[in-house]
């Protein structure tokens, strides 16, 4: 056994002892690598050796050679064999007796298998956690910065130092008075200060969501609706500026007393997802202490100023920290045990069904089970049955969870000799995606009504009751972000919220943002299960799920994620648009995104060998038709003719085939374009010439070059540190760029230059100048 890779194997077995066994055993060890003496074997028959066959026209063997033969292959034959529970392999394997390994075979599959479970489970399990980050020193806030603010919050201390804030880091705050929810009179209100552009503004921060006033139907705050306004306003109007917006104690960086606020969470939810569905111009979300001082508020300018592009962050007294996503494995902790009585929400849908199996075969004595439906839902009978099988008592009731009197009579029929000792609201499905631009402020409020009202009444008819479990079922949209997915995010950050406040009142309570349920549970149907697989977020075993989930509880946290992502082929797409900081707390993933691939350059060569020598059109007709080739094999299509010069977005590309297009262009061409290229260059002949522009081959006479030019000199500004900017004076040398093309406009290429102009002027020239270009009396 302590030979390198020794593979183990018996002679015969029980009534089996046949020329034919020996010679099977013997033929294991040769595949697996080992030579047995096969002419002392057949010395009395005296045999002529024949060499064995090779794959056809490739000249290796079927099988691994002795130095070839990986130590893991004997440790994948043996697991292999215990999770099949094959004793007869296993005897075999070992050279024992079956008998002697018969009475330790279950044991050891079982252990196996748990180890794999647990594996599983901590692989798919992460929280949220913040990293301190440097604010920088007195920064400059350039231009006017349309500030908006709830009316009857205007003179509170807290807006006017965020408003002083701004103005003495050098922004100009226009403040907008927002006393409605409703979208047009928001719109309205912008455009009065748009005077037709918004070139004035360098960004939009709006305090609205720091208006606690309740809203109808009572799950929103007017803040939270005035937000939803102003965001829709914003793209509506065209704003180019970044909007930012702000809350007060609505996450916790340290401990759960940081989150006093009941709605500005939802705030937080809806950030998250505007930052996918609006990647250009949306700027972040900062949350503030309840009552910032100057130091807070000089870092608040820090970050609007721009601190290394995070934009989920939260300053407190201590510096400003970042959100981050982490790796958190659960299965070291105590796994929650359902007993007594357990209530689930949703109880009769796909994912409450499968925690009441669950809970009724760990040990719950009594299931009850709300839908609006109840005992009519479809199904229900077969579930109550099922679980009365498996020893619980049944009780599944008829209950708007949205209507408080409702659920209050369900848990006041709970009887006091089998406890209520837990709660899992699993209520609430998402709705298809939809922007939040197209949708109006009663389906926004719809869509997390019965998460949000859920919950809300659950802890209020609960009160102090001590429970193992307070269980909430929230999302991994509010967590790192579901495009279209505003409203349903906003529902489940609420969830996030309450387990905080929870939590800081010493009451049990454990919010998971899940990933997607596999077996036909959970939000997702199996068409959508199959995209999201594509795109890198794996649907889940719910068996395995669930037993994340009781891990989760039983760790303490207040929230945790469990979701199974690829990440490489999630991360290049969720990344395409802008940089996601808050992969930063998962190195391995940002390692993935920063990767250099590494390129020998004959690629290159060949190329730029291929278009030597051929027009400029010639040039971009062959790179034209490179680009169409690769994108119709991307696609699925037989020729490039099925793609043509049609825009990209026309013919069928999204973020995940976008990359694969780039890896592709890159593999072909040897450059090293970036994942956004399909949509900063909307057709292939635009793509071409782009690719034309990177391998040197440009016309510096044409328009077409000098744009291409430029588009390549921004990418690379792009990955350039702020530093390097600085020490290169790279800022001021494109200002002086700028110029040059606003005097060769006004005069032409052959036209007097205002430096010239000025080097032969006497006073009175200058004052004119002065007068013309400035517009001073």
């Amino acid at each position: 056994h302590n030979t390198p890779n020794a593979i183990v194997t018996g002679t015969l077995r029980r009534d089996d002892d046949t020329p034919t066994r020996l010679l099977t055993n013997l033929a294991h060890l040769t595949t697996n690598g080992h030579t047995p003496d096969w002419t002392a074997l057949y010395s009395a028959t005296h045999p002529h050796p024949t060499p064995l066959p090779t794959y056809a026209f490739q000249h290796h063997h079927y099988w691994l050679t002795p130095s070839e033969v990986p130590e893991a292959v004997a440790d994948g034959v043996f697991w292999e064999a215990v999770e099949r529970g094959d004793l007869a392999s296993l005897a075999d394997s070992l050279g024992i007796e079956e008998k002697v390994l018969e009475p330790v075979l279950p044991g050891l599959t079982s252990w196996r298998r748990r180890n794999q479970d647990q594996s599983t489970v901590d692989a798919w399990s992460y929280r949220i956690a913040w990293d301190p980050v440097a604010s920088g020193e007195a920064p400059v806030l350039p231009g006017a910065w349309l500030v908006a603010v709830a009316s009857p919050q205007t003179s509170d201390t807290a807006v006017t130092g965020v408003i002083a804030a701004l103005a003495a880091h050098g922004a100009d705050p226009v403040v907008v008075e927002v006393d409605t929810v409703e979208r047009a009179e928001v719109t309205a209100l912008l455009r009065e200060r748009m005077s037709g552009s918004d070139d004035e503004y360098a960004g939009v921060l709006s305090l609205l969501a720091w208006d606690e006033r309740t809203c109808e139907p009572g799950t929103l705050s007017r803040g939270v609706a005035a937000t939803v306004a102003l965001m829709q306003a914003v793209e509506e109007i065209g704003l180019t500026a970044p909007l930012w917006c702000l809350t007060r104690g609505a996450v916790a960086v340290r401990e759960p007393s940081e989150v006093t606020s009941e709605f500005q969470p939802l705030a937080w939810g809806m950030g998250v997802v505007q930052g996918l569905d609006q990647p250009s111009t949306w700027g972040g979300i900062v949350d503030l202490p309840r009552t910032p001082d100057d130091t807070a508020l000089a870092r608040l300018c820090s970050v609007l100023a721009g601190v290394d592009a995070e934009d989920q962050v939260a300053v407190r007294a201590s510096g400003v920290f970042a959100r981050r996503m982490r790796r958190e494995p659960v299965t070291s902790a105590p796994a929650w045990q359902p007993r007594d009585t357990v209530l689930i929400t949703g109880g009769t849908g796909g994912l409450g069904s499968y925690v009441a199996r669950w809970a009724a075969g760990h040990g719950a004595r009594r299931v009850v089970l709300l839908s609006r439906q109840g005992a009519q839902a479809a199904g229900a009978a077969e579930l109550e049955a099922e679980l009365t099988a498996l020893g619980a008592d049944v009780t599944i009731a008829a209950c708007d969870v949205t209507d408080r009197d409702q659920l209050a009579a369900v848990v006041a029929e709970i009887p006091d000799d089998v406890p209520l000792s837990a709660v899992v609201h699993a209520a609430g499905l998402a709705l298809p995606e939809k922007p939040l631009s197209k949708m109006t402020l009663a389906e926004f409020a719809d869509i997390g009504r019965a998460k949000i009202a859920g919950a809300r009444h659950l802890d209020d008819l609960l009160g102090e009751r001590e429970l193992d479990a307070f269980v909430l079922f929230s999302s991994g949209a509010a967590a790192w972000g579901s495009g279209g997915q505003s409203a349903y995010a906003a529902g489940n950050a609420y969830l996030d919220g309450l387990a905080q406040r929870r939590r800081a009142r010493g009451l049990a309570a454990t919010s998971v943002a899940w990933g997607a349920w596999g077996g036909g549970l959970g939000t997702i149907d199996e068409a959508m299960g199959a995209q999201w697989r594509r795109t890198g977020l794996m649907t889940m075993d719910p068996r395995l799920a669930a037993l994340a989930m009781a891990h989760t509880v039983g760790s303490g946290t207040a929230h945790g994620v469990v979701a199974d992502i690829d990440w490489e082929r999630f991360a290049p797409g969720y990344t395409l648009a802008r940089f996601r900081p808050l992969l930063r707390g998962l190195p391995d993933v940002i390692d993935l995104l920063t990767e250099d691939t590494h390129e020998d350059g004959a690629g290159q060569t060949e190329l730029i060998a291929r278009l030597a020598g051929l027009s400029p059109g010639d040039q971009e007709r062959l790179l034209t038709e490179l680009v169409q080739a690769e994108a119709a094999a991307v696609l699925g299509h037989a020729s490039a003719d099925a793609t043509g010069d049609r825009p990209f977005s026309e013919i069928g590309f999204d973020s995940l085939t976008a990359v694969e297009l780039r890896n592709r262009l890159n593999a072909g061409t040897g450059l090293k374009l970036p994942a956004t290229m399909v949509f900063d260059h909307p057709r292939p002949s635009a793509l071409a010439r782009r690719i034309r522009t990177e391998l040197g081959q440009t016309d510096t006479s044409s328009v077409d070059s000098v744009l291409a030019e430029l588009e390549r000199l921004e990418a690379h500004l792009a990955a350039l540190p702020k530093e390097k900017i600085e020490r290169a004076r790279i800022t001021s040398r494109l200002q002086r760029m700028t110029t040059k093309v606003a005097e060769i406009e006004a005069n032409g290429a052959g036209g007097e230059t205002v430096t010239e102009r000025l080097d032969t002027a006497n006073a009175d020239d200058v004052f004119a100048f002065i007068d013309q270009e400035f517009g001073v009396d």
